[in-house]
Order: structure tokens, then C-alpha cells, then sequence
């Protein structure tokens, strides 16, 4: 009997262990351009921000982040992994991203609707609520800039998608309030698989956490937790490149941003350890 128990888990094992092989990418890991993902710089967080679900550059090249559940902004200065100052500019709520730009300050809430935040860090701080107007159940988790009047968001899971695959985007005018379809954006697994030279029964998820403008090469980083792929597009919404992203590293991937020097800082959850962000200082054409 000892014996057929032990056989019967055997073959569970290693059947389980074939399946995880062939849906976990096993590298190698490729990096952007002018990036090396191998090589960060490393932020610990404290435990008031193990999860953190967004981050901004704000003024002065300071790093401004929230965490789920949470409507506070919390001010951090590089390296130090202390909270300078935190700002509550609502009641809680599932804020999921921010977005500092030169006309102001915004948070997404999972919803799809957004914020925009007035007089951060001040006694009269204040938010002004955008509702997302498209019906349906949605969660929504990336805000990105996306030129001077408008802001791009993306779906990581909504019913206005029939292909769990699948994930629209939208803009949010910044002069009119009006949000509105942004078609050329729709992110698709049959579209970034083809960027990919890899077997197709590697799983490739579409769910996209974080979106981010970087202001050197002028291109948009999409960022997905799940299935760690981060993706390169131009202000067109045309893939250019996609990358798999090592596990042991961006263990959950939830925010991206760019400072002005195009240094990318990805911030993850805390997951069997602490929550960080890591930094890519921008190489100009590193090979």
C-alpha cells in the first residue's frame, strides 16, 4: 500500500512539474534598449507601503506612491526607504495608479474612475472625482500619460472585452473631462505574441498593471504583473517590442514611471519578502 501511495505521487509530481515547464517562460531574459533589467538598483519599502500599487515622479524628481486600498499619497526620496510625508486626499478606496504631469495630479480607482487631486500635501488638500462613464463590471489598474491634453488608461479585466485576452484603452481629456475610446491602443495576446520568438504553449496573459511615457526615446511601457511581460509601443499604439520579465526580480510588478533623465523605476508588492521598487538607469546605446 506504502508503496502505491509513493507511486501515485511520483507520478503526480512530475506530471505537475511538466506542466509547469511548459506554461513558466525559462528565459533568457532580453532587456529594452538602454535598460539592463538584470541590473537594478533596489528601494526596501516600508511596511506601510507592502502594497503599493503606483508610482509617480513629482516634483524635484521625488517619488510619489500609493498603495491599494488606501487614498493616501505618500512622498519617498531616493534611496531612502522612509516615507518623507503621506497626504490623505480622500476615504479609502481600491486606488490602483497616480499620474503626476504638468497640469496636476491624478489617481485611478479600479473602476475606472479618476481623481484629480488639488494642494497634495497641504491642509486643504482636495480630489475632484471623474466617473468612468462605460457600463459594465471592470478593474482597471493602469493611468499613463499620453500627451499634453490627455491621459491613456487600460482594462486589466472588463466585461466590454469578450477575449479574456484582450484589453481596451481609453483617454481622459484633460480640458474637457471626457473620457473616450482609444481604439489604436486595444492590447491583444494574438498581436504581442507575434513580437515573441518562443514556443506558443509558453502562457502569455493579457492584464496590464502600469503604463508609463518615457520622455528620452519618447515610447509607452506597459507593464503586466501576470504573465511578467513588459511591452513597448509608440504614440501610435504600434507594438514594437515585448520582453519577458525574470520572476525573481519583479516577483509583482505593480507600477512603472519615468524620471526626466529616462531612469525607469518598477515598484513591486510585498510577495515572500518586502515590497520595493527597483531602478534601470537609462545607458545611452548600450549594446
Amino acid at each position: 500500500m506504502k508503496r502505491l501511495i509513493f507511486i501515485c505521487l511520483l507520478i503526480f509530481i512530475l506530471t505537475n512539474s511538466c506542466g509547469l515547464r511548459e506554461n513558466r517562460f525559462p528565459g533568457p531574459y532580453v532587456s529594452p534598449e538602454n535598460y539592463d533589467l538584470d541590473q537594478p538598483e533596489k528601494m526596501i519599502l516600508p511596511m506601510a507601503l507592502d502594497e503599493i500599487s503606483g508610482l509617480t515622479i513629482g516634483p524635484e524628481n521625488r517619488i510619489w506612491a500609493i498603495q491599494d486600498e488606501a487614498a493616501i499619497v505618500y512622498e519617498l526620496n531616493w534611496p531612502d526607504n522612509r516615507v518623507v510625508r503621506r497626504s490623505k486626499y480622500a476615504k479609502n478606496m481600491d486606488v490602483e495608479d497616480i499620474l503626476f504631469v504638468e497640469k496636476g495630479l491624478f489617481a485611478l480607482k479600479s473602476n475606472g474612475d479618476i481623481y484629480e487631486i488639488m494642494d497634495i500635501f497641504s491642509k486643504e488638500v482636495d480630489a475632484k472625482k471623474h466617473d468612468f462613464p462605460f457600463n459594465g463590471k471592470r478593474d482597471m489598474e493602469a493611468l499613463g500619460y499620453y500627451d499634453d491634453d490627455r491621459l491613456i488608461l487600460f482594462c486589466k479585466k472588463c466585461n466590454l472585452d469578450k477575449d479574456k485576452n484582450v484589453a481596451s484603452a481609453f483617454f481622459f481629456d484633460l480640458n474637457s473631462n471626457q473620457f473616450s475610446n482609444a481604439k489604436d491602443f486595444k492590447l491583444t495576446e494574438k498581436k504581442i505574441r507575434e513580437l515573441l520568438n518562443e514556443e506558443r504553449h509558453y502562457k502569455l496573459t493579457v492584464k496590464p498593471s502600469a503604463v508609463a511615457f518615457n520622455p528620452v526615446d519618447r515610447k509607452y511601457y506597459v507593464l503586466s504583473s501576470v504573465g511578467k511581460w513588459l511591452l513597448v509601443m509608440d504614440k501610435f499604439g504600434d507594438y514594437e517590442e515585448v520582453f519577458r520579465l525574470n520572476p525573481r526580480l519583479f516577483k509583482q510588478a505593480e507600477g512603472i514611471c519615468f524620471n526626466q533623465m529616462g531612469d525607469m523605476f518598477i515598484s513591486n508588492e510585498a510577495r515572500d519578502g518586502n515590497a520595493n521598487i527597483l531602478k534601470f538607469n537609462y545607458k545611452k546605446n548600450q549594446q
